[in-house]
């Protein structure tokens, strides 16, 4: 994701369009299921996603990748194989048990995806009020059958350090201070569980030395994360 908001910022676009779909979005559920990021979970599926630069958008979320592929065939379109090659571990193994239920039962992705999709979204997963007569009306439309309103979710306060995930429970330390001074309890305040969990090392000295081979761009992308909703316009 940082490689795509670099490059719509040197181009100076005002969306990023990705063509994630109902499957690909179910695998996603379970895995962060797996992985404890069940409290991010929510921010991740929704139709945006203002918590970039760019604003990130998905407007293929209600489409089955076979969907997609009939039509493709259909209106003769040329498309690209992934790369087949057996995949190891936690992602590996729910990808393909999650074909395995799209084979014995369609229905199932789309099952996953609106069961998750229950869960109270972000304030940055909802496009901002605008003029009546400036709003897109299909964005409407979603915001009223997704409930996404802005009483029903409060601005989270920071993001995780790694992945950018909302954190649970919000805290004071902000992370463009890590470079002067840092500490092992603030890496870890300002760290989701999963990757405190999956990423961090135990080791303060091994912990510390970690942080500083992060880009600038990640340990500072925190901070002026809520100031990009004014782009969703």
């Amino acid at each position: 994701m940082l490689s795509l908001q670099k490059v719509a910022l040197e181009n100076g676009y005002t969306k990023v369009v990705l063509g994630t779909c109902t499957s690909r979005i179910a695998c996603h559920v379970l895995e962060a299921t797996v992985k404890g990021q069940g409290c991010s979970l929510a921010a991740d599926i929704q139709y945006v996603d203002a918590r970039w630069k760019i604003p990130v958008v998905l407007p293929l979320r209600d489409c089955l990748s076979e969907e997609l592929n009939m039509c493709c065939i259909l209106d003769s379109l040329k498309t690209v194989e992934a790369f087949q090659q057996p995949r190891t571990g936690i992602n590996g193994l729910i990808s393909s048990f999650v074909k395995l239920l799209q084979e014995e039962n369609p229905s199932r992705e789309s099952t996953i995806v609106r069961t998750a999709g229950k869960l109270t979204p972000f304030c940055f997963n909802r496009i901002p009020e605008v003029g009546d007569n400036n709003g897109h009306l299909a964005s409407k439309s979603r915001q009223k059958k997704y409930s996404l309103k802005p009483s029903e979710s409060l601005p989270p306060e920071s993001y995780c350090l790694i992945c950018n995930s909302p954190l649970k429970k919000p805290n004071g330390t902000s992370s463009n201070h890590f470079r002067d001074g840092k500490t092992s309890s603030e890496i870890y305040a300002s760290t989701c569980s999963s990757c405190q969990y999956q990423i961090l090392p135990k080791d303060p000295t091994s912990l510390e030395n970690f942080l500083l081979l992060l880009p600038q761009s990640m340990t500072t992308l925190a901070k002026d994360s809520r100031d990009n909703q004014k782009l969703l316009r």
